[in-house]
């Protein structure tokens, strides 16, 4: 008859095999997840463009650009789960969330500003800023974000 000791060595063994496998994959699916370098700039495209047109543009302009812009994340999106098998909300990354977030803010913000002053100054040309900025925030934030989340999975649970 086994001793509680014997039960527990044998226990103690299959967690640490499971953790091990866990380990395994999670670092797997890390090496999956490299987005392709077009990527992000098209993302950063599709952003820059719905912020400008909804900033200065009528309402048709803007219900086009949000069905193109809309379309446009979802084929990113099922062109990364082709290409990864996986797709990773940034909102719910965990710790790599934390680049999402100031993304987020940004975008709201140059949005905001940029349709302020649009619609009550009449200027169009903080809405090209705003575009511009929300681009190269895309880029940047997207790149750290894929960053982090690589190293958060390759990290042992």
């Amino acid at each position: 008859m086994e001793t509680n000791s014997n039960l527990e060595d044998a226990a103690a063994g299959d967690a640490r095999a499971a953790l091990a496998a866990i380990g395994s994959a999670r670092s797997s699916a890390a090496d999956r997840l490299v987005t392709p370098w077009w990527y992000h700039p098209i993302l950063g495209l599709l952003a820059a463009v719905f912020v400008v047109v909804y900033t200065t543009g009528d309402i048709v302009a803007v219900l086009i650009v949000t069905v193109v812009y809309f379309a446009g994340l979802g084929i990113l999106m099922g062109v990364y789960k082709e290409k990864t098998g996986m797709w990773i909300n940034g909102l719910r990354a965990g710790r790599a969330t934390w680049w999402t977030i100031p993304l987020v803010v940004i975008m709201v913000a140059c949005m905001g500003g940029a349709y302020y002053l649009h619609a009550v100054h009449g200027l169009d040309w903080p809405a090209w800023v705003a575009g511009a900025i929300v681009f190269a925030a895309v880029n940047f934030f997207g790149l750290r974000f894929d960053i982090a989340l690589r190293a958060q999975l390759r990290k042992t649970p």
